[in-house]
């Protein structure tokens, strides 16, 4: 064979949907690069955006090419550009804010491309199974939508499947970032963003592909089958059935049941509104502590690993503080534990005052209390260290109506990279803290062996 005609059976071979699913892997490594080496975050932005980007022209490629498509995937493009616009707003408020609100605007964006995606899916169904309008409006939820998609009768196509594949990509990292934006652990840049790039390759991938007008080819079964899948879908069905009325109804003009299917919309949205505050106020709850109100010892654990991580990454310092309150159980024996309270909640307020914004603290025990400090060398920490011993002990504290004392600290104070990893910080600080009380309380000591309080100055 000819090298002319190697050179026609490549080109032929290689299709642009090809171009997208062999992008995908390229664009994941040079972001991830550029996320290791901590340059270029415009670049950054570019190659995260990229894939819905590219989705977005696939999908007004497909809208031109194919008539059959072009309602459908109109709505397709415009939600994949609404993500993107989502995706810059997100970035642009990560890198000048260096902290993206929860919820925000991106996520207003963020949750206006799911319905757009979930009509333009809407709009394939009702072309392949036109009888079936009364379930299509059923399953306008977007899981729903894309679970009667693959589900449903219908050609399988190629670009069916690959639609399939990014509905199941996306789906989870969405979930999952939900998680952990409300658990609080979510960090920019981490492994989600492989599956929503890929998934948009995908999704651009399934639009190009020569099979993508079979995704309105109309099915030759006159009813769905009542398969496991299917009945899973009902079951999804069931929980927004009053849309389904709402839908059947709105053309016969009966005002009575359409106001009802209304107010039962409202009512499950309500519910669902209200879920979802207990869901984030139990975990609230989980992360704080019930009489102080400070983080819990759990929280401060995620935050150190999430900072250490960081600092490493960035190559920044990390220092922590653990307090101990002196002679606290003389406290509770004198005053009793109402008295303990009084103490636990005005030490807890005097060091909130002292801190820096930004800085975590958090009741690490009974009457131990941890500081984290992020991007804060040793005599940084020791300053804030200083102010807050002194603080804590520069007035008495009421532990009843008429009655004062005099309340002190201990303070350790440990840094990374001095310790190599965050467990050892953790016992570096601990050892500290038992050096100061060791020395005679009220005094500040540091891991590395740094010269501590005289007893005459704590005083």
């Amino acid at each position: 064979m000819s090298s002319a005609s190697s050179s026609a059976v490549l080109t032929r071979r290689i299709a642009a949907w090809h171009l997208c699913l062999a992008a995908a892997p390229i664009v994941i490594a040079a972001y991830y690069a550029l996320v290791r080496l901590d340059v270029s975050p415009g670049t950054q932005m570019a190659l995260y955006v990229s894939a819905n980007a590219v989705s977005a022209l696939c999908c007004l490629y497909a809208a031109r090419r194919h008539p059959v498509l072009r309602r459908a995937a109109l709505f397709l493009a415009a939600s994949s550009l609404v993500s993107v616009a989502a995706d810059v707003i997100f970035y642009f408020q990560a890198l000048v804010n260096d902290e993206v609100p929860y919820p925000g605007v991106a996520d207003a964006f963020y949750l206006a491309a799911y319905p757009l995606m979930a009509v333009g899916l809407l709009l394939i169904i009702r072309r392949r199974t036109p009888g079936w309008d009364g379930a299509s409006a059923i399953d306008a939820a977007i899981v729903a939508v894309g679970a009667r998609l693959m589900l449903g009768a219908g050609p399988r196509s190629v670009s069916l499947r690959l639609i399939g594949g990014y509905l199941g990509l996306v789906l989870y990292p969405d979930t999952v970032y939900s998680i952990q934006t409300l658990n609080g652990t979510y960090q920019v840049a981490n492994y989600l963003d492989a599956l929503w790039i890929a998934s948009g390759f995908l999704f651009a991938a399934a639009m190009l592909h020569p099979s993508a007008p079979k995704l309105v080819s109309e099915s030759n079964a006159a009813t769905p089958d009542a398969t496991t899948g299917r009945l899973v879908i009902l079951a999804l069905a069931a929980m927004i059935a009053p849309t389904s009325i709402l839908f059947q109804v709105a053309n016969g003009r009966e005002a009575q049941v359409v106001a009802a299917a209304a107010v039962c919309n409202v009512l499950f949205l309500l519910v669902l509104v209200r879920m979802t505050g207990l869901v984030r106020a139990q975990r609230l709850a989980a992360i704080t502590d019930g009489l102080t109100g400070l983080r819990s010892r759990r929280y401060f654990e995620e935050a150190l690993g999430n900072e250490g991580a960081r600092a490493e990454r960035h190559e920044q310092p990390l220092s922590m503080l653990l307090l101990d309150i002196d002679h606290f159980k003389h406290v509770n024996d004198t005053y009793g534990h109402n008295g303990g309270d009084r103490v636990l909640v005005e030490v807890t307020h005097r060091v909130q005052e002292l801190i820096r914004p930004g800085d975590v603290v958090a009741r690490y025990g009974g009457e131990e209390f941890a500081v984290l400090l992020p991007n804060t060398g040793p005599e940084q920490a020791w300053e804030i260290a200083e102010r807050v011993r002194r603080g804590v002990g520069a007035a008495p504290i009421a532990v009843g109506p008429d009655r004062l004392s005099r309340v002190t600290v201990s303070v350790g104070i440990a840094g990374m990279p001095a310790a190599a990893t965050t467990d050892e910080l953790v016992l570096a600080a601990d050892r500290a803290l038992y050096a100061a009380k060791n020395a005679g309380r009220n005094r500040v000591a540091a891991a590395d062996g740094a010269d501590q309080l005289p007893a005459s100055a704590a005083a």
